[in-house]
């Protein structure tokens, strides 16, 4: 059975945990029966022209992946990724960043809105619902231009949208309930836009092993997903340590089972393939 994370971070990452490297994480994926393994460390273009984060050092985040590869070649499917945040809010940033290094795996994210803070740094607790109810609107609409993007070349630039509820994350964290369906219109034209680009979704289960009770996308959504024509899926834990890697997969497989989607997009010889979960 194929067991994948197709989303977790090292100390290149703003955000990674000191410990965790290239090599680090390919050996908690062995200890824990990892098949495949994408290191998909931020970079979120608005930090970078902004210079709010750390900057993502590239050239050596890419060549201590391709040492890893080389390192664990027969034992591990590793695959070199990287989370492009916020693309098209600086899309000079991003053109230069994916010109540097050839990326076989690439996560597209919205963290934040135009001009906005990050979503994990508004103060939802005291928003209203209706307040809420814009803020997802707007998340959609932008997450709608981002998957616009493409690379310099031409070609699509996005392999996989990660979490497409990440807001919901955080309305979840100040204990509120969020009502998907009067966004339903906007999610299909996401998903149909998904589908028209060839770009798969991803499902986060960080929410799952933070406990949280959720995917992102939510069960509800997953089942939507599959019933508007939606096959192409990535799953990811969102480890930013190596003590999380792996954690909730396999529940995360459960949900996209249980939502009729039974195959999960993995990278094989440089091309993204469908894997049976089953």
């Amino acid at each position: 059975m194929i067991l994948c994370d197709y989303h977790c971070h090292t100390a290149y990452s703003f955000d990674g945990a000191a410990d965790s490297s290239a090599d680090s994480l390919c050996r908690r994926a062995l200890e824990i029966g990892l098949t495949d393994l994408c290191i998909t460390d931020h970079c979120d273009v608005n930090g970078e022209a902004e210079g709010i984060y750390t900057h993502y050092e590239a050239d050596a985040a890419w060549n201590d992946m391709t040492a890893a590869k080389e390192k664990y070649k027969g034992r591990l499917n590793l695959t070199r990724g990287i989370e492009l945040g916020n693309a098209t809010q600086y899309p000079e940033v991003a053109d230069a960043v994916l010109k540097a290094h050839p990326y076989e795996f690439i996560i597209g994210s919205l963290h934040n809105l135009n001009g906005v803070p990050d979503f994990s740094l508004l103060r939802m607790e005291s928003m209203s619902d209706r307040h809420l109810s814009n803020l997802f609107d707007r998340a959609m609409d932008e997450t709608a231009e981002m998957l616009s993007y493409r690379v310099p070349d031409g070609s699509i630039g996005i392999t996989t949208l990660g979490h497409l509820t990440y807001i919901h994350r955080y309305v979840t964290r100040a204990g509120k309930k969020f009502d998907f369906k009067p966004h339903y219109e906007r999610i299909e034209h996401v998903y149909r836009l998904l589908m028209d680009k060839g770009i798969a979704l991803e499902l986060n289960v960080s929410t799952l092993w933070r406990g949280m009770g959720i995917g992102m996308p939510t069960l509800e959504l997953l089942k939507f997903y599959h019933d508007v024509g939606g096959r192409l899926v990535t799953v990811g834990s969102d480890a930013h340590a190596p003590e999380n890697l792996g954690r909730c997969i396999r529940q995360g497989y459960a949900l996209l089972n249980a939502a009729g989607l039974h195959e999960v997009t993995v990278v094989r010889d440089g091309q993204p393939v469908q894997v049976s979960i089953e």
